[in-house]
């Protein structure tokens, strides 16, 4: 399936315009309408947005998968917010921050009993 079809179809599904959607996307209509019609192919950038825009990933905006929904994710903002923090952090520094961790799970847990 080519993307100007996956749009179409997720238009329909969602109940909306194209002349709504590239209002909330800030696009023209017209380059909206040039990817509908598959006359023009959306960058990556746009094609994100598609995604977060419909809640399903680029795979399914590409027709590389068909199933729309994205696979759900074991951790919910929070956690997903340190274990980007946690990448970040020098390799030499991580088991500081581990033990660190420890240290406040272990006193939370300490206070609760």
């Amino acid at each position: 399936m080519d993307i100007g079809n996956r749009l179409r179809n997720l238009l329909e599904q969602d109940g909306i315009t194209q002349k709504q959607l590239a209002k909330d996307l800030n696009i023209s209509a017209t380059t909206l309408n040039g990817y509908v019609q598959n006359r023009r192919q959306p960058d990556a950038k746009t094609v994100i947005l598609l995604a977060s825009y419909f809640h399903t990933t680029t795979d399914y905006i590409y027709g590389i998968t068909t199933i729309r929904e994205p696979l759900s994710s074991p951790y919910n903002a929070e956690e997903r917010h340190l274990v980007d923090i946690f990448r970040g952090i020098p390799e030499d520094q991580k088991p500081l921050y581990l033990e660190t961790g420890r240290a406040f799970s272990n006193f939370g847990k300490k206070k609760k009993s």
